[in-house]
């Protein structure tokens, strides 16, 4: 388990070394508007979506470390082609092409639940949500500080990085072992994928899909504008973006690596849930009040800023694991790798639709619409929280199985 949690860690620094230089790559640079910036980035979330799918089902069928290897490889190639890019449309290609390869992320949510049982699933798709965290703590950081060194463009160096280390996340693979019973093929194994995934909308695990749609959807306007916010708001550089990223990631580090166990002990998945949800929601608040010239303390914006994206930080932190977590205990083992994949997938879906309305939402006027219209987002996924399937408990696991030998 602990090479696993290194491999996501060192994953994610490819995707978190680009966040802070894309505005000026993109808007600074090449003159583009906030609206191709935001393309580029639904385009990887796009392929991620398409990808997710079909590489969980996939490690369901010819095993989870093959898949991953291979997808690993295409990532490392595809930042190093990043690293050479001049022009938009290969960024765009080049983009699209890691997306694919970052399709492993449920492959790897799979593995991980292979490898823990039903009490601790939780915190260790907490573990995966800080190893991710960690990924977000050294990527951001290094793509600010990087940033902009030698002769070529501001992303260069980082993706250069960021190639390396997905090699080296590659090799990593190999220490990597199956665990028992890891080689049998699924029951419903040559059950066709669309109907496998029809089978999943049709089951308590759709309402699951929606709600990762909807948090990503309304997550994905901090995304794509937060960076924004920095610029405009507080005036922020390259390298200060990438120290505030850095906060970011030692935040989502605590939540998911310390916190999030006890808080689903004592509230469950479902719970924990509803508690994130309400932090990101008054996060995403704070930051339009605070762009509009509307929250007190403006004299003190930095201030302003960590107080929201704290808020913002430890929701999201909170409700992303303990929906993997309820999501693994319901669809069991046997389909956890797809079941998984899927939920990953209307995620990534609900990021490209959200990545591709901020962009013309800043442009409207600014960042207050991307997070306000995100606020409303978050606040629409109250509506379907009630609803959502509750995992059964050890005890009541216990429970019915007395009952059963009864």
């Amino acid at each position: 388990m602990p090479v696993l949690l290194l491999i996501v860690g060192i994953n994610f620094i490819g995707v978190g070394a680009l966040i802070p230089v894309l505005p000026y790559a993109v808007i600074d640079t090449m003159g583009m508007p906030a609206s191709v910036m935001t393309l580029l980035l639904a385009s990887y979330a796009f392929a991620m979506f398409l990808a997710n799918p079909v590489l969980g089902w996939l490690s369901d069928h010819y095993g989870r470390r093959r898949i991953l290897f291979i997808s690993l490889g295409i990532s490392a190639v595809s930042h190093l082609w990043f690293a050479m890019s001049g022009d938009i449309l290969t960024m765009f290609a080049a983009r699209i092409i890691s997306g694919l390869a970052s399709g492993n992320v449920g492959v790897i949510q799979a593995m991980i639940a292979d490898r823990s049982t039903e009490e601790n699933r939780a915190q260790y798709m907490g573990f995966f949500g800080a190893s991710i965290g960690v990924g977000f703590v050294a990527g951001p950081a290094l793509g600010g500080l990087l940033g902009g060194l030698g002769g070529g463009p501001s992303h260069q160096i980082p993706f250069l990085l960021a190639a390396g280390v997905s090699l080296l996340a590659l090799l990593l693979t190999l220490r990597l072992k199956a665990p028992p019973g890891s080689r049998i093929i699924p029951e419903r194994g040559n059950q066709p994928l669309m109907q496998r995934i029809t089978t999943l909308l049709r089951s308590p695990l759709a309402l699951y899909a929606i709600a990762s749609l909807l948090l990503n959807l309304s997550f994905a306007q901090v995304e794509a504008s937060f960076v924004l916010v920095l610029r405009d708001y507080l005036d922020f550089g390259i390298r200060q973006t990438g120290w505030l990223f850095t906060y970011i990631g030692v935040c989502v580090v605590l939540v998911q690596a310390v916190l999030i166990r006890p808080v689903v002990a004592a509230i469950g998945e479902v719970g924990t849930s509803k508690l994130g949800i309400a932090l990101l929601l008054v996060g995403q608040c704070l930051t339009t009040l605070a762009v509009l010239g509307m929250l007190p303390g403006g004299a003190y914006p930095l201030t302003q800023t960590i107080i929201a994206t704290t808020g913002i930080c430890f929701g999201y932190a909170l409700s992303t694991p303990a929906i993997s977590s309820a999501v693994s205990k319901i669809a069991g083992k046997a389909a956890v790798g797809g079941s998984l994949g899927t939920i990953q997938g209307f995620g990534s879906l609900g990021q490209v639709g959200g990545l591709v309305l901020a962009g013309p939402l800043y442009d409207l006027g600014g960042s207050q619409y991307p997070f306000g219209f995100g606020a409303v987002v978050t606040l629409s996924l109250f509506v379907i929280l009630p609803f959502l399937a509750r995992p059964a408990t050890s005890s009541d696991q216990a429970g019915a199985d007395k009952s059963g030998a009864g």
